[in-house]
């Protein structure tokens, strides 16, 4: 299985906020992860927000960019996603950034979305995607139990 990480994962990795240790876990575990290259610019966006907000240093921020490109060496075009990302969107009515990270999901079996976005995870749920949404702690507890998703 292949773990499409969005930002709201991805963060985690780096600032000590909520599921900061769960968010590790998943690295820890040493899955195989991909995402959209869009998750650069997010992270960045809200690395920088971090850095204003004083939770982290602009060193440390530049750190987590860094090792991004690294986790994520075989991100994604995005612009390969953007029109499935866009039906969606429409579909579940949430906006096309985070469809990318779904569509990016979609476009492989072996893929799917591991997400702390639990309004996310509802509405695509609900719409009948349930198969390629998961949330953080529901991947992390599946790996630990040995039943990849």
């Amino acid at each position: 299985m292949i773990y499409v990480v969005d930002a709201s994962v991805a963060v985690k990795w780096f600032v000590f906020e909520g599921d900061h240790k769960m968010a590790q876990a998943l690295v820890a575990i040493d899955v195989a992860l991909t995402a959209p290259d869009l998750i650069f610019a997010e992270l960045a966006n809200v690395l920088r927000r971090k850095v204003r907000g004083g939770l982290v240093t602009e060193d440390q921020a530049r750190e987590a960019l860094e090792t991004m490109q690294t986790t994520f060496s075989a991100a994604v075009r995005s612009s390969d996603l953007l029109q499935r990302a866009f039906e969606l969107s429409a579909m579940l009515d949430h906006s096309v950034y985070d469809c990318l990270y779904l569509a990016c999901a979609d476009q492989a079996e072996d893929r799917i979305l591991v997400t702390a976005d639990d309004k996310f995870v509802a509405k695509a749920v609900s719409a009948g995607h349930g198969h390629k949404i998961i949330t953080l702690s529901d991947a992390v507890a599946g790996i630990a139990a040995g039943q990849e998703h």
